[in-house]
């Protein structure tokens, strides 16, 4: 096994010593030495252990075992390197870093172009208000500059915490406000619409069984596109008449709320032929089944005979490309966009069908039907595209999925 370098080693905790000369217990943390009183005395270890513990919280980071101390030479640009570090380690979801980690990268993109080599102290609300112009003369759309710029003002109050810049720096940037609708120069973005039943019909025949599935099912049951994507057979319960799926991971686990979507019967009807009841912790939709059904339908309609170099040809035992378990995020956008192109129709993404069915339901159930099925937290959520009330989402879906 190769060995650590020097550089990947986690710092070492420092030691309590002796310091001959002065007689007395000391440890020393950042170059500096820490004198403790008398050498093994219950006072020398107490302190002892106040300034570890404070180390561990402040002065590194235990999770990549990088050292953070400002030394009064910090640039926005090291700043930001920091942060992208700590960020790899925090926003993570079963192992993997989520799309918060991208964003953040983004939103330091422009903060490094202009003041990379600035002194972090000295980043203040002038700076960053010329940092949200330059986002705007990049036509960046206002909800986006506003959520680069509310990352930036994170990246500071994480810096403070660290004590990489004085508290100082952080709150000034605190009366930086967003951009406002109609006050600014920023482009503004259409509100999400619904897609017409005309072109979602006219999309169906030109995407396959697996895929054809997902948009009707979601569009049915108001669900995102991640949950009908990790869909999983173990994780529906059928006892009753209206199905309940609680998707194993999902948009907002992180504050420990528990997503139920209620599944009626037209959406059972086109789920059931796609679930695993031997594989319960299988995908239901999968790329690899469904390239698995193309072949076996080519196969079936063939009139010719196979060739014997062709009964002969053996699979290559490592190909660069193979079939998935589960459908990617941008796999299920594409191959809907490839669709619309097929069919020569106006493009549309699947978040729209969540907005399709909320929709639907409040036109027939009102605002208080529509945040049960969507299971917003909050009501105002509703009135953009909802108390969860999962009884009445499954008497909706009873009438409607």
């Amino acid at each position: 096994m190769p060995q650590k370098t020097l550089a990947s080693r986690p710092p070492r905790q420092p030691s309590y010593r002796l310091h001959k000369a002065r007689n007395c217990a000391v440890v020393t943390i950042h170059g500096k030495n820490h004198y403790l009183g008398p050498y093994d005395s219950p006072e020398s270890h107490e302190q002892y252990a106040r300034l570890i513990a404070e180390w561990k919280a402040d002065g590194k980071d235990t999770s990549s075992g990088t050292t953070f101390h400002d030394n009064g030479d910090l640039t926005v640009n090291l700043l930001v390197l920091k942060y992208l570090v700590w960020a790899e380690t925090y926003y993570v979801k079963h192992g993997h870093p989520t799309a918060e980690v991208n964003n953040l990268s983004r939103a330091a993109s422009m903060l490094k172009r202009l003041y990379g080599r600035t002194m972090a102290r000295s980043f203040g609300p002038a700076e960053l208000e010329t940092v949200q112009r330059a986002m705007i003369e990049e036509e960046l759309a206002r909800k986006t500059i506003n959520g680069r710029t509310s990352r930036i003002k994170r990246m500071f109050r994480w810096a403070e915490k660290k004590k990489l810049v004085p508290p100082a720096t952080y709150h000034g940037l605190l009366v930086v406000e967003g951009l406002k609708r109609g006050r600014t120069d920023a482009r503004e973005t259409n509100p999400v619409e619904v897609v017409p039943d005309p072109i979602i019909q006219a999309n169906l025949p030109h995407l396959n069984e697996h895929v054809r599935a997902m948009v009707q099912i979601q569009e049915l049951a108001a669900m995102r596109p991640q949950d009908i994507r990790n869909m999983r057979t173990g994780d529906i319960d059928m006892s009753g008449d209206v199905w309940i799926y609680r998707p194993w991971t999902h948009k907002n686990e992180h504050h420990g709320q528990v997503r139920e979507i209620a599944i009626g019967p037209r959406a059972q009807a086109i789920l059931k032929p796609f679930l695993k009841p031997t594989a319960p912790f299988a995908y239901v939709f999968s790329p690899k089944d469904a390239v698995a059904a193309v072949r076996e339908k080519r196969a079936s309609q063939r009139k010719s005979k196979r060739t014997p170099s062709q009964l002969a040809r053996k699979p290559k035992p490592k190909p660069k490309r193979q079939p998935r378990d589960q459908y990617p995020k941008n796999s299920y956008s594409q191959a809907v966009a490839r669709a619309c192109e097929n069919a020569k129709v106006q493009h549309w993404h699947p978040h729209q069908l969540r907005h399709n069915c909320a929709t639907k339901v409040r036109r027939l159930y009102g605002l208080e039907g529509a945040k049960a099925v969507l299971g917003h937290k909050y009501g105002v959520v509703t009135e953009i595209y909802a108390e969860r009330d999962l009884q009445k989402a499954i008497e909706i879906m009873r009438e409607i999925g």
